[in-house]
């Protein structure tokens, strides 16, 4: 699905040029991260023997030429296992995916799944608080966490030799979090400190969030991932004991090796550490719920932080498991990204009205947005904004695209994979998401035979299905004049 969690939302993987700037903004609404301070802890366990492997699933190519050999097994108690063996550094990358975002949150209990990204790192049965780092840090690796709307993802980047230490603090903190009062109220003033730094002292990105959250009112998106001071403030710790009994549990999870490991040696380790983890609860799907598609909705607002107006635009789509979604992003492209790109080639370098502007399909699991940004100079107003973004989607529509665009289009995206999955943390990532959303460890290949398979009928399609005269737009004003950071309906 998405991009990766360093801040995170669900970005499509990295965008080029100046829709990159916007793309930050929304990472910074979709998803948090947090990089914890160090603490002192012990070692790990010893080593334990290997058992018997997997075989690895038929290959899927994604027309890039290679693959991607994922192994797989998985333990007693549900947890889903995934490995690729890469000898060609004496590193790897481990990450721990759990099935569990802000769109899981129920009304009244917003913001526990990013508190519990940092509850993860207070400490558990043979780990002090914040010793998950440390211990990592000691011998040269790096760790980290991130949240968003969808999932919550923990990885650790280790020498090989440090399988062990990777295994057993992962499965501890999984075993025995030590959720107390004081630690959890340790990490609730942690999530306002970071809700102060990051969201309300940041211009834009309370605008940005406020206005995600009423586009998808109706849905579990229609809160902000960080959730309200309210409801954190009316939690009390039997509330988050609840919250992590239901949602980490090793069958709500997937594990992912990508590096110098060995599938014998991984899977008695795994289950040496893993496997008497008691299974969670089976949960019920969570409800998708509905956006209201019917009007547009307008919003103005002032930004007191803000220098400069921002511009938004966007219409309602479809998320990442809609069959119209691959031709979506690859439109959105067109139009989109990098200064080539349709729209932001005539808003800056032939009419001169902006400083940048570009935008993304931004799709996540239950909904989709396609958005469009711009910064716009002097005087600008947002109706010629508009125009031009009128004007360049009623060409599509009526004229549809070039073959020479679409293939442009569809060579981004491998560009793009191919980055991705140059390092072993950016495998990992993609094999835990297509696991745990498609049920695909290999989705990420497979999503490329999806793009390659987009004709230029497909983008004129999508272009009048979504793309229609129902807009969601935002002007972010500096100063005076505007609704005071709420939502001013136009």
């Amino acid at each position: 699905m998405s991009p990766t969690l360093k801040s995170h939302g669900r970005s499509r993987r990295a965008l080029a040029g100046r829709a990159g700037r916007t793309l930050a903004l929304f990472t910074l609404c979709g998803g948090l991260s947090i990089a914890p301070i160090a603490a002192d802890a012990a070692p790990a366990a010893d080593p334990a023997p290997a058992k018997a492997a997997t075989a690895a699933k038929k290959p899927a190519k994604g027309g890039l030429g290679f693959d991607l050999p994922v192994q797989e097994f998985t333990l007693a108690n549900g947890l889903r296992v995934y490995v690729v063996e890469d000898h060609s550094t004496p590193a790897f990358n481990m990450t721990l995916l759990y099935d569990v975002g802000s769109r899981d949150e129920v009304q009244g209990r917003t913001g526990f799944a990013h508190l519990f990204e940092h509850m993860m790192f207070e400490g558990s049965k043979n780990v002090p608080p914040m010793g998950h780092l440390t211990f990592v840090q000691r011998v040269g690796g790096n760790n980290n966490a991130g949240t968003n709307y969808d999932m919550t993802v923990y990885y650790n980047n280790l020498p090989s030799q440090y399988l062990e230490l990777g295994l057993w603090l992962e499965s501890d903190r999984l075993r025995s979090l030590e959720i107390t009062d004081a630690n959890f109220e340790n990490q609730r003033s942690a999530v306002k400190e970071e809700k102060a730094m990051r969201m309300d002292n940041v211009p834009y990105a309370a605008a940005v969030q406020k206005w995600l959250s009423a586009a998808w009112a109706g849905t579990g998106y229609g809160h902000e991932v960080i959730g309200s001071l309210e409801d954190l403030n009316a939690a009390k710790t039997p509330d988050v004991q609840a919250f992590f009994d239901k949602y980490y549990a090793p069958n709500n999870a997937v594990l992912v090796f990508v590096g110098d490991v060995e599938l014998a040696d991984l899977q008695a380790k795994v289950e040496k550490y893993f496997g008497d983890i008691k299974k969670g609860p089976d949960r019920a799907p969570t409800a998708v719920g509905q956006v209201d598609r019917s009007k547009p909705m307008e919003s103005v607002v002032e930004d007191p932080l803000a220098q400069q107006a921002l511009f938004l635009l966007g219409w309602h789509t479809v998320g990442a498991n809609h069959p119209d979604r691959h031709a979506l992003d690859l439109l959105s492209n067109i139009l989109l990204v990098g200064e080539s790109a349709r729209i932001p080639k005539i808003l800056q370098d032939e009419k001169k009205l902006v400083a940048f502007s570009g935008g993304t399909h931004f799709a996540l699991r239950d909904v989709g947005l396609v958005f469009i940004n711009a910064m716009p100079l002097k005087d600008v107003k947002f109706d010629a904004i508009k125009q031009v973004v009128r004007d360049e989607v009623a060409k599509v529509q009526k004229s549809g695209i070039t073959a020479k665009e679409l293939q442009k289009a569809i060579n981004a995206q491998v560009m793009n994979t191919v980055e991705t999955l140059a390092t072993n943390q950016g495998r990992a990532n993609e094999i835990a998401q297509g696991a745990l959303f498609h049920n695909d460890p290999k989705h990420v290949l497979t999503d490329l035979e999806k793009y390659q398979q987009v004709k230029p009928a497909d983008i004129k399609r999508v272009a009048n299905e979504y793309l229609g005269p129902n807009w969601l737009t935002l002007e972010i004003n500096p100063g005076g004049g505007g609704a005071p950071m709420g939502m001013g309906a136009g």
